[in-house]
């Protein structure tokens, strides 16, 4: 069975649906699903060990996301599938994260998705572990920096945080919508410190430190310490993920330009 024929043979369906497949997505495939005269999204993937995704946990945060208002509603989620809502809208990019509404846009985003403890059953997320998990597998040949160098700057991990958090805000997985901005993608997604989310806007956009202010004085009280932190540990985490996708899934689509720019971010750091 095709993966059309597996989402098309779900129980949800009174009739067969159309399915228009989406280019975009580097680790699953996406479609456009008409149902009637109505229209879904629908995502399918495996778990991906190397990156430590779990579908059953992707499917448990973006429900919890859309029950926060945050994210699309969930229509089925299982085996490898999940359906949602389809919303009329566009994915930012990286110039408009260096706008003022937008960036206030995000931070009233975040400060709904923190706002409510995540069940203890989603994984804990940290920048830090993250990063420890890839250099587990990465080899030194690979590695920009000496791998000593990058643990050293990186500390110690802490999964003690208690909110649902993304991990992975690039401008591609935030949407505008008539109604607002919409997070999207949740399969990095889990349990962690609300800082996360804010290192992940801050690293991922580029933004500047008067961008950055602005931010988090939209978004509110957070721990300094602890965002700098995973401000650091996510842009190591974003180089490391384009290692290992090279590794597992070739130079498909833009990788090879994406990991240059992900790379280019790590030295600075060390610069």
């Amino acid at each position: 069975m095709t993966e059309e024929e597996a989402i098309a043979a779900l129980p949800i369906w009174r009739s067969t649906p159309s399915l228009v497949p989406l280019e975009k997505g580097r680790t699953n495939r996406n479609f456009i699903i008409r149902h009637g005269d109505d229209r879904y999204f629908g995502r399918m993937g495996v778990d991906l060990p190397h990156h430590d995704v779990k579908r059953t946990n992707e499917q448990a945060c973006a429900k919890f996301a859309a029950e926060l208002g945050v994210s699309p509603g969930v229509h089925y989620a299982d085996n490898g599938i999940l359906i949602t809502a389809f919303v009329d809208g566009a994915t930012l990019c990286a110039a408009d994260m260096h706008d003022d509404e937008t960036i206030d846009a995000i931070a009233a985003v975040l400060r709904r998705l923190h706002a409510r403890p995540a069940p203890r059953t989603i994984t804990a997320r940290c920048g830090v572990a993250i990063c420890r998990n890839y250099l587990e597998t990465t080899p030194d040949d690979e590695l920009p920096v000496p791998r000593e160098t990058i643990i050293r700057l990186l500390g110690e991990p802490n999964l003690h945080g208690d909110c649902l958090v993304h991990t992975d805000i690039i401008p591609e997985n935030l949407m505008r919508t008539t109604t607002g901005l919409l997070l999207i993608d949740w399969e990095y997604s889990g349990r962690g410190a609300p800082e996360i989310d804010l290192a992940s806007v801050i690293s991922n956009g580029d933004l500047t430190p008067a961008e950055t202010q602005r931010l988090l004085a939209a978004y509110g009280p957070h721990r300094t310490e602890v965002l700098e932190q995973q401000r650091v540990a996510l842009i190591v985490r974003e180089a490391l993920w384009c290692l290992a996708q090279l590794r597992h899934g070739g130079p498909q689509g833009d990788m090879v330009s994406y990991t240059n720019l992900c790379i280019d971010r790590m030295l600075r750091l060390f610069s």
